[in-house]
């Protein structure tokens, strides 16, 4: 009976390291008052500080999830801007107009299909660089379809969300690049 003991509390232990070795790598939350030291090192303070305490996630949130919210913010405001590009396009004859929405469009097609999934998935690998690289692209696919329009149109102010949202999820993958 004492060598089942043994063999049984040697299985045991064996159980609970495997489960402490299957569990996934994550780095502790990080504190609200550190949320606010990394939302004044953005270069959109109030967007970051906004976007992330709006988000009940962000409590609890780990470097990872917290670029993850902020990652889940721009593909919003991307989904949101393909939308409406969709609905302009169905309102717009053939012409010069026409074509400046389509670019938009298939520039945030490529963001929202492409780019954001890609930048998720890096996250999940804890691959900032890379992840922050997805994110300028978005950027790029909004400078993209700003130059499609002499100043001001009906999508200035979209566009400029998208652009400042993703610069700022960008900025928050850099921070993190440069404090670890």
């Amino acid at each position: 009976m004492n060598n089942i003991m043994k063999l049984f509390s040697i299985f045991v232990v064996f159980i609970q390291i495997q489960i402490a070795l299957s569990q996934p790598d994550q780095s502790p939350p990080i504190p609200n008052s550190d949320i606010g030291q990394l939302c004044r090192a953005n270069i959109y303070p109030s967007l970051c500080l906004s976007t992330l305490n709006l988000d009940p996630r962000s409590k609890t949130a780990t470097s990872v999830e917290l670029s993850v919210i902020s990652v889940d913010a721009t593909s919003k405001k991307v989904n949101e801007m393909l939308e409406y590009l969709k609905s302009v396009n169905n309102n717009t004859k053939n012409g010069e107009d026409s074509t400046r929405y389509s670019i938009c469009s298939q520039a945030y097609t490529m963001a929202a299909k492409d780019f954001l999934p890609f930048a998720y998935s890096l996250l999940k690998d804890h691959s900032f660089v890379e992840a922050r690289s997805e994110m300028l692209k978005v950027v790029s696919a909004s400078d993209k379809c700003a130059a499609q329009f002499a100043g001001s149109s009906p999508l200035t102010q979209r566009i400029k969300v998208i652009h400042d949202t993703a610069d700022m999820s960008a900025d928050i993958m850099r921070y993190f690049i440069a404090n670890s």
